[in-house]
């Protein structure tokens, strides 16, 4: 059975999310705060988690139809010849403990031009970024 959930941990994070993104989520259950294993990286425009170790912090969404899932398929640019994401499925960890399989966009590019958000935490990282 594929996964009725959705990982964000960037500009598709409902505190994050402008224009496009605000449009795309504004349409889908924000079920609470979770976290996944991987690496967050900050490239500029946008951030992109890694399959590494590490923890990344974000969001869990439950999705209600295909459809939502291909248009944000669309806005995350993950088919076509040279994607730099791709939509794989993790495990969420949501505050309880509870563990939900869910939909994340993995950044499939190259990291090295990316910054490491050590905190694994882009809101806290674009606050940060913002304040100083």
């Amino acid at each position: 059975m594929m996964p009725q959930h959705l990982f964000v941990y960037g500009t598709l994070r409902p505190q994050l999310a402008r224009g496009e993104a605000q449009v795309l989520i504004a349409a889908l259950k924000i079920v609470g705060s979770a976290t996944v294993q991987g690496k967050l990286y900050d490239f500029g425009d946008y951030p992109g988690v890694t399959n590494e170790k590490g923890l990344v912090f974000g969001d869990l969404l439950l999705l209600s139809s295909d459809k939502q899932l291909h248009l944000l398929d669309v806005y995350e640019e993950c088919n076509g010849s040279s994607p730099l994401f791709t939509r794989s499925i993790t495990t969420a960890r949501i505050s309880d403990g509870t563990s939900i399989a869910a939909w994340i966009y993995l950044f499939c590019g190259r990291a090295e031009p990316g910054v490491l958000i050590a905190s694994g935490d882009y809101q806290q990282f674009m606050r940060s970024r913002f304040s100083n």
